[in-house]
């Protein structure tokens, strides 16, 4: 909610989605059409719950939020956004 009402937060997706078993009913798919409605893509950063890269580089997280975010429909420009062009608009060389 706060980052409703305060544009300069912003998310990351990082999870091992562990959380699923402890909301029943929500999904993946949910919580990212709901981030999105919310925040918009320009406010959502890729999260892998990685330690430090490429060791603990979580694979498997990279494919489900990318699948995801394709089942719900987020074009192109969206997953640009997400999996790496808001972290270099936020954090500029």
């Amino acid at each position: 909610m706060i980052a409703d009402l305060c544009p300069n937060i912003l998310l990351d997706t990082s999870s091992s989605n562990g959380w699923i078993k402890y909301v029943p009913g929500l999904t993946l798919t949910a919580v990212f059409k709901q981030a999105l409605a919310v925040l918009g893509p320009d406010r959502l950063l890729f999260g892998s719950d990685s330690s430090f890269f490429p060791r603990g580089w979580v694979k498997d997280v990279y494919d489900q939020q990318t699948a995801t975010l394709h089942e719900i429909g987020a074009g192109a420009d969206v997953k640009a956004k997400i999996f790496g062009g808001n972290f270099d608009r936020v954090f500029p060389l």
